[in-house]
């Protein structure tokens, strides 16, 4: 064992190791020569006497069991050596030419997918269903099928060799496997073409900014903080020659003075404070909301942030050559949000007048931009067509500030001089999709063209008011209930018939349809395949004021057609109304709040399908008149 724990030594000293004799004895001769010398004077030599195999305790491994990669056993080696150390002598020219490993380097793996096999798990043994396994020689033909069909070395090339492995069956009935190597073409966007930069391989360790570097730095990853540069961006070139917006491309406008200039709305970067040199991609929607701070009796009427023609007073270039068309930015819709939060849609034509007033009082100004949208309309040659923005303003107190804003932009393909319509199934309803609704007139249906559908239902809020959440509806989806709900402050002086139509508008909506229907894509010019909306209020007392408490849309529909595919069809829609039992005093809290709900449920009415058998035959015979003669 003593012999065992030196060899491990001298290997890794990196020294030649030369046995010059081992007998049964035990006496062994070890003879140590520097490989960088060639004199005599430099040699060594060990005497292991009085070793007796059988003195190796029992905790040890057998010297045969313990084989290093550095010492091979050959197969010139006599059967009769019981040690697995091969005879190297100095005058063998195999301890002058084995090559000793590197302390902490790898060997470098097989570049051939031939020589790869994920699934040989089992050194000298064969794996099932492997064939790519080299230790399968005659298993190959009792194979079903390979576990691995295609190798490859690495995925991330763009051009790649993989190892294919098919899988046959002989005349006998065996099964037999052809390796071929083909080259593979990899679909991903992110392959890799060629890989010639090593630093690109691993992060670089980042460089940190300090006094000295900070405004090279800032220069580097100015677009980062700031408004890009505009000479920049006009010098960029075209791509493909297009005159029209390309994919992300900042979206060109024109000031007063017809300086040239980018679109850009406020966003917040970095903290939640509004940034108003944030540019706008062309296709890329988006919505922001920031928060603005200032001083309301100084900047009330001063801050352009707050007045509503600097989101509006600009025109935008249709294409992104100096000789495009110049378009104005469209008021679509303005509304008016009050301090308790109600909204009141005006017309959208006098926006001139509508600008920040700070009221008598000091405390409030009004008419502050609190929300705007954008909506472009391009065609497929990415010219800009037309640009509308819809705008909120409201009053706010001094108490409100800072204020959070809300900006979004919305891309939409050209106008179509045909309306499209919206089907929700082929024929029938599919579960998620919303119901098809509209008005039936002399000339057929006529449905909403917004693509949500026109059959919606109130959408909770954040505040739970009936009058600031009554313009945002959600769709009636089919085959999902919903259920949603608001609250109205009510005083002692108020109007019962105002206050009762301000509630059934707030539940249905401002235009209601009257048909629904039957199926997902039933055609407006075939009123026969549409259900009407059926009313039924349900009054459970006599009251003076009639307030609607909760309105309750129940939609049944059946399995229409044969049980193998079945689709979904609109047999009725009926709509309930229910109204107080009480005063109006009565219904309301101890602060004035009336609370209504709003839902909606479907109702599956189909019939279970019924087994049918045919009717069994019956016997339809003539006999003559003479048959049983003479007997009768």
């Amino acid at each position: 064992m003593a012999v065992l724990c030196c060899l491990i030594i001298l290997i890794y000293l990196e020294t030649a190791l030369c046995i010059e004799d081992t007998n049964a004895t035990g006496h062994v001769n070890i003879t140590l020569r520097d490989t960088n010398e060639t004199s005599s004077d430099r040699n060594e030599s060990l005497d292991f006497t009085d070793l007796e195999v059988s003195e190796t305790p029992d905790y040890f491994p057998a010297p045969a069991a313990w084989t290093p990669e550095s010492v091979t056993v050959f197969p010139d080696q006599t059967e009769s050596s019981e040690s697995s150390i091969p005879d190297t002598s100095p005058e063998s020219p195999r301890a002058a030419t084995a090559a000793q490993p590197l302390s902490g380097v790898l060997p470098a793996p097989p570049t051939e997918v031939s020589q790869l096999c994920p699934c040989n798990l089992q050194d000298g043994q064969c794996d099932i269903n492997c064939c790519c396994d080299p230790d399968c020689s005659e298993e190959l033909a009792l194979f079903t099928d390979c576990t691995e069909e295609r190798v490859s070395n690495d995925p991330r090339p763009c051009n790649q060799d993989s190892a294919v492995y098919p899988l046959s069956s002989t005349q006998e009935g065996l099964s037999s496997v052809q390796s071929t190597v083909q080259q593979d073409v990899n679909p991903d966007v992110f392959c890799i073409e060629s890989a010639n930069y090593e630093e690109g391989l691993s992060f670089a360790t980042p460089e940190v900014p300090t006094e000295d570097n900070f405004d090279s730095l800032f220069g580097r990853f100015l677009g980062f903080f700031g408004r890009p540069s505009v000479t920049s961006a006009l010098q960029s070139p075209d791509v493909g020659n297009s005159s029209g917006y390309q994919y992300g491309e900042i979206i060109q406008t024109v000031n007063e003075t017809e300086e040239q200039e980018f679109f850009t709305f406020p966003a917040s970067a970095g903290t939640a404070h509004c940034l108003d040199a944030n540019p706008a991609g062309f296709l890329k929607d988006q919505m922001s909301r920031c928060m603005r701070s200032f001083d309301l009796v100084r900047d009330c009427e001063t801050l352009e942030a707050l007045r509503l023609e600097t989101y509006i007073n600009f025109n935008i270039r249709s294409e992104k050559i100096q000789e495009a068309k110049v378009i104005g930015v469209e008021v679509a819709a303005i509304t008016l949000q009050s301090l308790e939060g109600t909204q009141t849609p005006v017309d959208p034509a006098d926006f001139a007048s509508y600008i920040p007033v700070l009221l008598e009082s000091g405390d409030i100004c009004n008419n502050v931009v609190l929300q705007v949208k954008y909506t472009f309309r391009y065609s497929e040659a990415g010219e800009i067509l037309n640009a509308m923005a819809s705008v909120l303003l409201g009053a706010i107190k001094s108490v409100t500030v800072p204020i959070q804003q809300e900006f979004q932009i919305t891309f939409l393909q050209g106008i179509s001089s045909t309306p499209v319509l919206q089907f929700s199934g082929n024929p029938g309803y599919v579960v998620g999709r919303p119901l098809v609704a509209g008005t039936r007139t002399a000339d057929g249906i006529v449905q909403s063209a917004d693509p949500k559908g026109s059959l919606t239902i109130l959408q909770n809020s954040g505040d739970q008011d009936c009058l600031s959440g009554s313009s945002r509806r959600s769709p009636v989806l089919f085959g999902i209930d919903m259920v949603s709900g608001c609250t109205l402050k009510l005083n002692d002086a108020v109007n019962c018939s105002l206050v009762s139509e301000v509630i059934l508008w707030a539940l249905k909506g401002q235009s209601f349809p009257d048909h629904v229907a039957s199926f997902g894509n039933s055609l407006p010019q075939n009123p026969l395949d549409w259900v009407p909306i059926q009313n039924q209020t349900i009054a459970l007392g006599t009251q003076a004021c009639s307030i609607p408490l909760s309105y309750h849309l129940e939609v049944k529909w059946t399995q229409y057609g044969t049980l193998v595919n079945p689709q979904a069809q609109i047999v009725s829609v009926m709509e309930t109304i229910i109204t107080n039992t009480s005063s109006l005093a009565l219904l309301t809290s101890a602060d004035g709040l009336l609370s209504v709900t709003s839902s909606v449920g479907f109702v599956d009415v189909s019939a279970s399908a019924s087994p049918g058998f045919k009717v069994p035959p019956t016997i339809d015979a003539k006999l003559p008149f003479d048959f049983f003669f003479p007997f009768v």
